[in-house]
């Protein structure tokens, strides 16, 4: 641990924070996350955002401000390297915390992978085809990235402990390490409500076009198991979220695009089961917990299954993409009896004790 002076905090987070239409994306509740901690614990605070997660544009800003009533830069993913060299030449003493909320070279190596398992829909929009190279070359910058932010920080934080025991390790100082695992934060809890549950299946969508790849990916096995459903469960309604015509995918006609939404928690507390149903991606998907709270069963891979957290398991089942019996059969299982327990406050707990470490509560 590390002693400090006082405990004002400079709050680095991206501009997207303000964008009322990115409220629900996973890095916006995982940034409100802390926010909920400082205002709990009565941290001061000070929020900086950064016009399209910049470097160059927070170095300016930062050059020009005077750090010393802070003991705390606390930054929203390994994105500022230069920022961070000038932070610790000229304040030594000041501490740096760096959020990761993904692994970012293997991140970025999938969205490349899942571009490619699916030509037809590249031929359809060759600037994909583009975009390949473009997340290949990512992958490796965020490396470096990811390298050299862990250097220069006290502490990195991780959001699962998979990838701190599989990623983290490797570009860092085990000592700086630490696991902070996601929760939903109170400001989306109170939005949860219960509900009387609908034979209703759901596919969330993210609300940012940056991860076509992994949406893709979503929807294809999604409606691929709808189409081997058949006429089966005629009882059953499937939903998708967000913008399924960008995806250039021939769906299965069960299912009911429903557009963006302004929540999509009046979906999930009516709804039986949520549809993760693809293997890319790192880090955690916080739709786990929405879900969760909503008191939905999340419908997953095995591959994706074994990297989540224990405390999340037991509300997930299992779907094999290539059974014709699988997704039937969990959505069968999914109309039993909810599981006990609140992973959501489970987690909670451990970050708040993770932060508290750090800030010597």
């Amino acid at each position: 641990m590390i002693a400090m002076k006082t405990n004002r905090v400079l709050h680095v987070v991206p501009d997207s924070v303000a964008n009322p239409t990115q409220f629900y994306l996973g890095s916006t509740k995982d940034i409100r996350g802390r926010t909920e901690y400082f205002q709990h614990r009565g941290i001061p605070f000070d929020e900086i955002q950064v016009e399209a997660r910049s470097d160059a544009r927070l170095l300016s800003a930062i050059s020009q401000m005077d750090l010393n009533s802070y003991s705390v830069v606390f930054y929203e993913t390994a994105l500022y390297p230069r920022t961070m060299s000038f932070v610790r030449r000229k304040y030594p003493d000041l501490v740096q915390v760096t959020r990761s909320i993904n692994a970012d070279f293997y991140h970025w190596l999938d969205y490349v992978k899942a571009n490619l398992r699916y030509p037809q829909a590249l031929l359809l929009s060759p600037k994909m085809v583009l975009n390949s190279f473009r997340w290949l070359f990512a992958a490796f910058e965020r490396l470096g990235l990811g390298y050299v932010c862990a250097r220069h920080s006290n502490y990195v934080l991780s959001i699962v402990e998979w990838e701190k025991e599989h990623y983290w390790k490797y570009l860092a100082d085990e000592k700086k390490v630490r696991n902070l695992p996601y929760f939903l934060p109170a400001i989306y809890q109170r939005e949860v409500e219960r509900s009387v549950k609908k034979m209703q299946c759901v596919c969330l969508l993210s609300s940012t076009v940056g991860t076509v790849p992994f949406q893709r990916d979503l929807v294809s096995n999604f409606s691929t198991v709808i189409k081997r459903l058949g006429n089966d469960l005629p009882d059953w309604l499937f939903y998708v979220t967000g913008d399924v015509a960008q995806l250039n995918l021939n769906v299965a006609d069960r299912i009911q695009p429903t557009g963006f939404l302004d929540s999509p928690f009046p979906l999930l507390i009516e709804s039986r089961a949520v549809a993760l149903l693809s293997n890319f991606g790192f880090g955690f998907k916080t739709k786990l917990i929405d879900a969760i709270q909503s008191e939905c069963y999340m419908l997953v891979p095995k591959k994706l299954y074994a990297r989540l957290p224990r405390e999340i398991q037991p509300y997930c089942i299992v779907v094999d993409i290539n059974s014709a019996d699988s997704f039937q059969q969990a959505l069968e299982q999914s109309r039993a009896g909810y599981p006990h327990g609140d992973p959501n406050d489970v987690f909670k707990e451990q970050a708040f004790r993770v932060l508290d470490e750090i800030f010597l509560i």
